[in-house]
Parts: C-alpha cells; structure tokens; sequence
C-alpha cells in the first residue's frame, strides 16, 4: 500500500502542476476521454463501435513470500545438476546405482539445465455499445486473444556435464541390448539357486563336497542375499530381457560404471569360491553411450519411459476467440441528464454515476494439460459481472473517475491434472487429466483514475489498480462414485487451491477526441484514440506476474448529436 500511495501522490503532484501551466483561455469540461472506464452514456439510437489492440508481456513473477519479491519465470527449473530434485522418478535408479558401484554419495546427473521464461499476450477486442434509450445502453464484447510460451529450456549445454546417459535398451538396438542384460541377469540368478541348493543340500551332515559351505555359512548365505539384491538393482536400473530399467544408466568408461562391473567381478570371484561358476567372466550390463543434449529436454519431458507424457514443451502459441461479455448499463445519477452537448460543452462542476450488470460466456478454451506451460487465451467460465462508476468534474480541465468491477464466476468441471503442479513439479509426475470441479474465486477490481484536457483534442490520466482474486478450487473427485471419505490420500491427491491473491498497479494514457469539435461541428466524425501503459507495482498472496500492458484503442460513434 505504501508505493500505491507514494504513486497516487505523485500523480496529484503532476495534476497540479498540468494545472497551472495551462493558459487562461476559455475551455469545456470533460472533452476528452481517459484511461479505463467511465460513466459518459451512449447516445439514444447511437452505437459506439470500438476497434482494440492489448498487448501483455511478462518474464517475471511475484513471488508469495512478500510484496517486494519477484523471481524470474521458470528459475525453480534452473539447475547445475538436473537429477532427482526435479525428476523424483529417478530415485531408485539412483539408489540402484550407489548400492551397484559401491559408491555412497553418487548422484546422478543429466547436466545442467538452464531455463528461461516468458509469456507474451495480445488481445484484439471487438466490441459494439449501443443507447436503446438515455437510460439504457447494452454493450457486446468479442476478443480475439493470441498467447505464446517462449520459454527456453537447454539441457547440458557443453555435452560434459553429465554423468548417466540415454539407456540403450530404449534405443533401436533395444532388443538386442535387454538380451544381453537379460543373460546377466540369468546367470546371477541362476548361480544364486545354486548356492541356496547347495546350502540347503549341505545341513545333511551325510553330504559330502561342502568343506567350503560348512567352513562359512554366514558368508555363503549373505552371497546369496548380495545376488538377490545385485540382481534387483540391475533391473531397476539397466532392466531385464523383456523391460527396460530407468530411462538413464551411468556412461560407458565413466568411474561409476566401471565401479558396477567391478561389483559384479567381485560378486563372480566370491561365488567361484563355493564352486558356483555359473556368471562368466568380463560379464557387465549396457552402459549407455549418449547423453542428452540440448534440446534434450523436450525428449524428457514427452518420453515414456520418464514417465512424464508431456505433447509440448514449451514455445507454443494458442489463439481463439476469448470470453465473451455482454452487459447492459443504467444511470444512478447524472448532472447533465444525459445531454452529450452539455457534458462536453457545459463548464460546470458535474456528477455522473451508473452501474452495469451483465454475463461472461466462458467461450475460451481451458488448460491444456499435456503442455507444460500452457497459457490459456481466457479463463472458461462463465461469471456474473457487475460494475459502477463515478465521474466528478472539479472544473474546466480536470475530472476523476472512480470504477468499482466485480466478476463472480460460476462453478463448472474441467479437465485438469491434479495435484497442481508448480515449476519444481513440472517433470515429477506422469500428466494425468482428470475431470474436476472447479470453483474459482471472485473477482474485485478498485480504480481510482484522474484525467485532464490539454485544449479541445487531447487529454493526460492517470489511474491507480487495486486487483484481487479470490482462492479458485479444483476437485477431481466431487461427483465421482469411486471417491469415498475413507480414502483419504485419493481425495487429497485429486483436490488443489490456488490461494488468492492482490495485485496493484499504475496507468499512464494519452487521449485524443473529436467529440467536442464535432458537436460543434468542426470535425467530420466523432472518434476517440485513446492509448494506455499500465505497469505493476506490487502483489501479495501467491504468485502473480509482473506484467507490463500496453493498450490502443479507437472508439469511433454513430448518431452521435451536433449542437
């Protein structure tokens, strides 16, 4: 609140200075329009057809943890070692490693990955106001809205900064590469069984050839716990004859795989001291050859056998018509009665107020869920809208418009991946799309804009933006039959919120009108150019983008009066 007011002050300051610098000469009220809205009617029988440009762009976010906080989008995917952290699927493979080289404090790596975020919007707003009377307008509203994704993600840039690589058994060679782990696999099993036989057969003191078995039974018995075990992890690992292991398996001549086939050198000696000479000798399973790359990470993140499942990732670009409003708006209170020629002729002090009622079509498409960084072009719901507006004319030249806008949307189901996942999620669990209740928060926009004409065609204004959403829920199981109170961890896992969150924010506009010149009958046609810049100031809650506006719009009229 504290840069909020500091803006607002700085504002009246500039209003003040405009003010009185401006000559003496004979000038009317409210000739020229402002940034955001305001309570001027719609002539009767008139339309007011409006023609729009609105362009967003962000590449950082408000973090939750304070109001001064940003981070870049995409900086919780930024690591110098992408391993378990961000792909939790690959911890048993890790493990399987570390316990397979002997090796404790092994990590594994696919290499550094950079990441970069950026979202960029325009939205090209149609819309079309017409008066059906001096007390009753209607208002149609058709975006069209264009998003694009262009993050940039580069997975180990150098090629040397990994340590695991590309499991053979996934490549076209597959086949050939799960029958030699396969033959491994058999041969520890099968000299296992033969020492667990040959422990069994030596408890009968009658038996003869098992001076080594009865010389070291806690011993033989551990080999036969080791095999097991070895064998366990070189499925999870590198796989057997019929599946593939983990998608990643330590390189060819690394330390760690030579540490693994010296494992299973030493596990070969140790059963060669009972006897058991099933596992040949320089046996090893296949050590992977390739590492990803940069653009390996778009492999990850749609390979199955990560078990992500994503279709894109990232750079991508959506467009489509947007939601859809359609309100009606009436006067509480009007000085000028709704006399166009004297609202912009009469240089009196003025208050003009209305509020308008109307419904949003959530006609935009929802989330794509198999795209990691999906940027919908609208919201999908539809929502109950209300607004109102104040204007106060203090003089000739200055005005201020105060603008209250509420949207409660309706419930609604969706199809959605729960649990929700954030930056440091996005690759820790296969895309699973479910359909959800979804119920998201109201919507509350405060506006406090001040304006000023600068002769007969063009005015300066000003606005301060407080924004806030409410918490918005998602419930994957509400309405599902196979959803029970008893299972508590399924009803958890399906349901999410998104905490609400506050945004304000500032807006500077230029202003150009031939209504005043035309009802004097000066200028041909009576339009408006209005172009607005609106930044962010500070958030609160969770995360909101830091996202600077630019808007350009032409508001061109029909039947509008002459004096």
């Amino acid at each position: 609140m504290k840069s909020q007011s500091h803006v607002l002050r700085a504002l009246v300051a500039m209003l003040a200075a405009a003010l009185t610098a401006m000559p003496a000469s004979p000038a009317w009220a409210q000739r020229v329009a402002g940034v955001g809205d305001d309570a001027a009617p719609i002539p009767k029988g008139g339309y007011r057809i409006l023609l729009g440009g609105l362009w967003n762009d962000y590449e950082k976010v408000f973090t939750p943890d304070g109001p001064v906080g940003t981070r870049r989008v995409l900086s919780g995917l930024a690591t110098d070692k992408l391993g378990i952290a961000l792909l939790p699927q690959l911890t048993a493979a890790q493990a399987g490693i570390r316990a397979l080289s002997g090796v404790g404090t092994f990590a594994l790596s696919l290499g550094a990955l950079e990441a970069r975020g950026e979202v960029r919007q325009s939205i090209a707003p149609l819309a079309l106001d017409y008066g059906v009377t001096k007390r009753l307008s209607l208002r149609v509203v058709v975006p069209y809205a264009e998003s694009r994704d262009v993050s940039q993600l580069v997975l180990n840039r150098n090629g040397n900064g990994a340590n695991v690589g590309r499991n053979p058994v996934y490549e076209t060679t597959g086949a050939a590469v799960r029958a030699s782990n396969g033959a491994l696999i058999g041969q520890i099993e099968s000299a296992r069984a033969a020492l667990a036989a040959e422990i069994a057969r030596c408890t009968n003191a009658m038996a003869s050839g098992c001076d080594a078995v009865r010389a070291n039974p806690a011993g033989a018995q551990a080999l036969v716990s080791r095999a097991q075990q070895t064998r366990s992890n070189l499925v999870t690992v590198y796989g057997d004859g019929t599946r593939g292991g983990s998608p990643v398996v330590p390189l060819t001549n690394s330390t760690v795989h030579a540490a693994v086939v010296a494992g299973i050198a030493a596990l070969r000696a140790d059963f060669g001291a009972f006897g058991i000479t099933n596992i040949a000798a320089g046996v090893q399973p296949a050590a992977a050859t390739v590492v990803f790359g940069p653009g390996g990470i778009g492999t990850i993140a749609g390979d199955t056998s990560f078990g992500v499942g994503y279709r894109q990732l990232g750079n991508t670009r959506r467009a489509g018509v947007g939601d859809v409003d359609f309100t009606a708006t009436l006067p509480l209170f009007d000085s000028f009665r709704a006399d166009q020629v004297k609202r912009l002729l009469s240089p009196t002090r003025a208050v003009r107020s209305n509020v308008t009622l109307g419904w949003r079509f959530g006609t935009a498409g929802a989330d794509r869920t198999e795209d990691a960084f999906d940027v919908p072009i609208g919201e999908g719901a539809n929502a109950l809208l209300v607004r109102s507006t104040t204007d106060i004319l203090f003089n000739r030249w200055a005005w201020v418009s105060a603008t209250v806008r509420a949207a409660q949307p309706m419930a609604d189901r969706i199809a959605v991946s729960l649990p929700l996942r954030n930056e440091a999620g996005t690759f820790g669990a296969p895309v699973s799309a479910v359909s959800a209740a979804r119920t998201l928060g109201r919507r509350l926009d405060v506006e406090l804009a001040p304006r000023m004409s600068i002769g007969e065609y063009f005015g300066l204004s000003a606005a301060v933006l407080m924004r806030h959403w409410g918490a918005d829920r998602y419930d994957g199981a509400a309405g599902d039959p196979n959803a029970t109170d008893a299972n508590t961890v399924t009803q958890v896992a399906r349901a999410a919120t998104v905490q609400s969150r506050t945004l304000s924010a500032a807006a500077f506009g230029l202003s150009f009108s031939t209504l005043s010149s035309y009802v004097r009958g000066r200028s041909r046609f009576p339009a408006e150019v209005i172009y607005t810049h609106t930044v962010p100031l500070a958030a609160s809650g969770g995360e909101v983008p830091v996202m600077a506006s630019d808007r350009l719009e032409l508001r061109v009229y029909t039947g509008f009066p002459r004096r």
